[in-house]
């Protein structure tokens, strides 16, 4: 073989070195949310990359003093102005989605958590497939109907070390005597249903997370479940 031959021969595989080169850097990655919230300290939010001042022009649609393009940086709801539930407003919480004053409640039994679906959940309605969601099934199990409710739920990311927090006031919901109700917390605002952040570790993490939840009742003593949600890609139905 000659040499202007071999020289050819060595182009057209650096060239077609470089092209496969070019392939692999153009391959799409998903991005990797965040993993730790980050807390509001004063009237400027700070991030890595983006400092964000309650004086923007952005939408502020809960006018909590963020602007909704910030709440999403902190993890936080645009839509609730107490996203973690605690009595405090966002903007002036230095853990906004880490609710640290709940208590359990104390007294008679009778509340008892049936069962937690956080994935392939299912209309309670029409027994259909939804939207996954926190979705608690709550029994009453004495004579008398049990008003008065607070829910207090726990997601930990198990790959890492983000831990949130949130306690929702159960307005409205009614345990009848001796039967089992379901309570949704989405981002859905439908009728009967309770607020979800929509920037929580639920929705914005992929990692494995862990659901601690407390469900109390004025006169009773709260009722306790724990459940695994697998890894995107990975759900397996609770």
């Amino acid at each position: 073989m000659t040499k202007s031959k071999n020289v050819f021969i060595i182009s057209l595989f650096s060239l077609f070195t470089l092209w496969l080169a070019g392939c692999s850097q153009n391959t799409a990655t998903n991005p990797t949310p965040p993993t730790n919230p980050i807390p509001v300290t004063d009237a400027t939010v700070n991030t890595s990359s983006v400092a964000v001042t309650t004086q923007s022009n952005g939408i502020d649609s809960d006018n909590d003093g963020l602007p909704d393009n910030a709440e999403r940086l902190l993890w936080t709801d645009p839509q609730n102005a107490d996203t973690d539930g605690d009595g405090q407003n966002d903007k002036i919480d230095n853990s906004p989605t880490l609710a640290d004053n709940f208590v359990p409640s104390q007294g008679q039994p009778g509340l008892v958590i049936k069962k937690i679906l956080v994935e392939n959940n299912i209309d309670s309605v029409t027994q259909k497939s939804t939207s996954d969601h926190l979705e608690i099934y709550a029994t009453n199990t004495t004579s008398q109907s049990i008003q008065g409710l607070t829910l207090y739920y726990k997601i930990t990311d198990l790959s890492g070390t983000s831990v949130q927090s949130f306690i929702v006031q159960l307005a409205g919901l009614v345990l009848p005597a001796n039967s089992t109700t379901p309570i949704h917390i989405d981002t859905s605002n439908a009728n009967g249903r309770f607020r979800a952040d929509p920037n929580s570790l639920y929705y914005l993490s992929q990692n494995p997370l862990k659901f601690d939840v407390t469900l109390n009742a004025i006169g009773y003593a709260s009722a306790n479940w724990t459940v695994n949600k697998d890894a995107w890609g990975a759900e397996v139905a609770d």
